[in-house]
This record gives C-alpha cells, structure tokens and sequence, in this order.
C-alpha cells in the first residue's frame, strides 16, 4: 500500500491527471489502452511536477504505475556536455535530413508540405500575417543549418506569396509548384508560405524543410495559426501557450536522452539486431548504393478497418514481407515520436528518431504466434529507443540497411485550424519525393486522407520492389490486418518487463 509521499503514489497521481481516469498501481497500462502518446504525456508531466527526467525507454517500456515509479524514483536530472558552438545542436534525424540536403541540393524528399482548405469569409491580408506570427514564434523555421554548427537564427519571418483562383482545386494546383521546390536550410531556407485567395474562402500551403519539422509539428503549427489569426481578427496580441525557446527545448530533449543507460541499451542492439538480413523485394530492377537522384514515388493506397493495437499492424504487415521476400527475418525502422521531455508538446522541430525492429516469423502463419514474435521484437525495440539510429549502427555492426524500410503508424494529432466562421479542413498528399526504398503507412481516421476509415498508403522507388509485388504488399497487409484483429485470442500486453 501507498503512502501520500510513496513514490507510486505521487507517479500514480500524474498518471490518472493526464489519462483522466484512476489507475492502480499495478493495473497492465498496455491492457488499459494506454498509448505511446500518452506515455510521452505522462513523461513531460511527471518532469514538470517532479523536476525528473526520465528515460523514454524506460517509460515506454514500464508496465504498471509502480514499474514507472521505480524509474522515477532512481531518476534525476542528467549532466549534459558542454555545447561547441553558438548554434542549437541538431537531432539525429535532423542531421541526416540536413545531410542529404547538402549532397544532393536539388532533393525534395525533405520537404514537409501542409495544406488547408478554408470555406468562409478570410481576410487574406490577416491569414498572412499570422503565418508570419507562427514563424517568427518557432525559431527553428528561420534558422539557417550546418553540420558543426548547428541551427543558428538566420532572418526575420518569409511574407507569404498571395495568389487568386476561380476554384479550390486550381488554388490547390497553384500551390503545389511553390512548395515542391528544393529547400535550402544552410542558407536559412527551411520555410515558405502561400495563400490563395478564392470565390469561397482561400487556400493556406505552407512547406518546412524536415530538419526543423515533424509528423507531430503539423498539429503544432495548425494551433498556433488559429490563435494568430484570431488575435488579428480582434486586434489583440496572441495568447501563445508557454513553450520553450529553441534552445531550452534541444536541451530538455537532450537530457530526456541522456537519462537512458545508453552502454545497456547499446548491448540489446548488438543482441537483437546483428546480422539482420536485408530484405529483397521480388521485381526490383536496380541495387544502387550511396546517394540517390530524387525521383517521384509510385503511390498506393487502401482502406483499412480501424486498426486495434501497434503489435497488430506490425505482425500485419512483417507477415506481409515475409510472403512477398520469402523470408522470415524481417528487419524495418519505425518512426518513434521524442517528445517527452516537458515543453516539447508545443514546439515545432524534428523530435523523431527511427527505432528498428527485427520480427523473427515464426514458420507458418499462425495469429496467435505471430503477434506474440512482433510484441517480442517490438518491446525489445522500445528498450532501447534512447540511442540515436547512428549510435544503433555502431552498436549492431552492420544495420543501415533496415533503414530502406519504413512502416510508420501516424498517430500524431490532427492539425486542426480553428478559425471562426470558417471550416477548414487538411488536405494531405503524398509525398514529392522519398528518402527511403519503401514507407508503408497507417493514417488513421480524420488524419487528412479520409474522414471515415483508417488508410494504408505503400509509397516506393520504382527500382526497389515491382509493382505488382507492391500491391501484392499492400493488400497483404490489409487483409493480414483484419484476420489477425478478428483471431487474436486476447489482447497482448505489449510492454512485458524488459531486464534493465
């Protein structure tokens, strides 16, 4: 039983604040629905209210309000080195992003594009001064990049172009040249704007290159621009949210990753991921290394039933693999939302990092067996999700290679323009160009490609897997999805105790 100063106490008390609801100290959090959102929420409140940094590996991978009180009460504040320059150190992926930029300057694939219809009375002029607002209030989308130097502030907010269309469909089509262009964040290039005006509303198209932007900075970005053009409309300043600057958010993320036992974490990589085969889709026509030369994606796309649980989707779609490759060692990287440390819920950047998972299938399709290896790899996986993907590299041996392959299930909040008297709705679109060989998706419901089911979307270069093969993939995943949801005997508590 606890005490009113008991560490599970004061743990279990955040935990029912940000879940809205009473939990016991050893009620299964995977079994109560608890999801990586708001283990990230619970994360950043608990340093709040405690001071306490906390491991993301370690609280994504407690099962009970008393494992994740045993973490926080061994936990402190961690010592960061000293900083080598004036500019804000780069995330992981941040510097990958930055990277290919600058091998290759005419690459779109960092462009992360965002687009709203508005129906209703806008007032262009206000629209595109709040955008400016939003900009200058995140200071990494007016930052200039570099290698060694990191993110230095470059300029003052970029005014939007204005145009005028007939209809929402040319206004779209009149976006889409302005932000399909190459970026270039090492002159301070990382963010353009449009808005066009049209008969019935207007169109907002807005482009940040992905050093300085993440799946999660949409929702950011999209609150922040109703509270700008609200305040305009009154003629009143914004009631920003407090929120970090660009510097104490870098250094709150990276004291959240240096909680982490980095040396225990670096042995479970060499453990799972040595000698990870790489996947060989059938009908791919070309094997190049290095640096590739942009090229458009082809796109697939299909409906899904809502999608019941992460370990689900994953054995869904490694069983998929294995029947389009042949093989039963299936090896991909998931992006993995960073943002448990306090304030980073509100700040745009790149908090993501890429958490490879190796799925060992068993021999024959067996639900039940299946799901049990993906939860297997996929609670090892978040074990050790402290180490940055070149840090995984190092301690595996030879793992670069699962990068080519992306299944990402995109849970981030909406990015939802609250404007009066306006609807506004997301339009998203597949991408321009892409990073990696293959990317298979899950946007679930109301995300900006349906309003009312789940889509799976299979985006890949035309030489690394044959299109018929590529739909055989995507329908595979489908139809594995509903057969495993509809079989699976009991939930799987996903988060079993990992040894520290």
């Amino acid at each position: 039983m606890s005490t009113p100063g008991d560490p599970v106490d004061r743990v279990g008390q955040v935990v029912d604040a940000v879940l809205g609801a009473a939990v016991a100290a050893e009620d299964s959090l995977s079994r109560l629905g608890v999801t990586s959102l708001d283990r990230l929420r619970v994360c950043a409140e608990l340093e709040r209210r405690t001071g306490v940094t906390l491991s993301l590996a370690d609280v994504m991978t407690a099962p009970t309000v008393t494992a994740l009180a045993e973490h926080w009460r061994s936990g402190g504040v961690p010592l960061l080195p000293h900083g080598t320059g004036a500019g804000i150190p780069l995330t992981s992926l941040a510097r990958s992003c930055l990277l290919r930029q600058l091998v290759s300057p005419a690459d779109i694939a960092g462009n992360c594009i965002l687009l709203w219809t508005l129906d209703g009375t806008v007032d262009a002029g206000l629209l595109a001064e709040a955008i400016m607002e939003v900009q200058q209030r995140h200071e990494l989308l007016r930052c200039a990049y570099t290698l060694r130097g990191g993110a230095v502030p470059a300029g003052p907010p970029v005014a939007p172009a204005r145009m005028v269309a007939e209809t929402t469909a040319e206004a779209l089509a009149r976006c889409w040249p302005l932000l399909t262009v190459a970026l270039r964040p090492a002159a301070g290039d990382v963010f353009r704007s449009v808005v066009v005006s049209t008969p019935t509303g207007a169109v907002i198209g807005l482009v940040a290159h992905h050093v300085a932007f993440d799946g999660y900075s949409e929702s950011v970005v999209a609150a922040d621009l109703g509270r700008a053009y609200r305040a305009r409309l009154d003629g009143r300043q914004v009631d920003w949210p407090a929120a970090p600057d660009a510097r104490t958010a870098n250094e709150s993320y990276r004291r959240q990753r240096a909680a982490g036992d980095l040396d225990r974490q670096g042995a479970r990589v060499r453990a799972a991921l040595s000698g990870a085969a790489e996947l060989r889709f059938p009908g791919a026509t070309g094997t190049r290394t290095g640096p590739e030369a942009t090229t458009t994606p082809a796109v697939l796309t299909t409906a899904l039933a809502p999608v019941p649980d992460v370990c689900v989707a994953l054995t869904a779609y490694a069983r998929a693999v294995g029947t389009i490759t042949g093989q039963r060692d299936i090896s991909f990287v998931v992006p993995v939302n960073r943002r448990g440390a306090a304030g980073l819920d509100v700040v745009v950047g790149n908090f993501v990092e890429m958490l490879p998972v190796r799925i060992m299938l068993p021999t024959g399709a067996d639900p039940a067996g299946d799901v049990t290896a993906a939860t297997a790899a996929w609670t090892t996986a978040l074990s050790r999700q402290d180490l940055d993907f070149e840090e995984v590299v190092r301690a595996a041996g030879s793992a670069r290679h699962v990068h080519h392959h992306v299944f990402a299930l995109q849970n981030n909040p909406a990015p939802r323009i609250e404007l009066p008297g306006i609807q506004a709705r997301f339009v998203r679109t597949p991408y321009p160009a892409l990073a990696n060989r293959t990317m298979t998706e899950v946007w679930p419901t109301g995300s900006g490609y349906s309003d009312t089911t789940d889509i799976a979307m299979l985006s890949h270069g035309r030489d690394w897997i044959g299109a018929a093969e590529a739909a055989a993939l995507l329908s595979g995943f489908r139809d594995n999805l509903s057969r495993y949801a509809s079989r699976q005997p009991a939930r799987v508590d996903s988060l079993p105790v990992i040894g520290r």
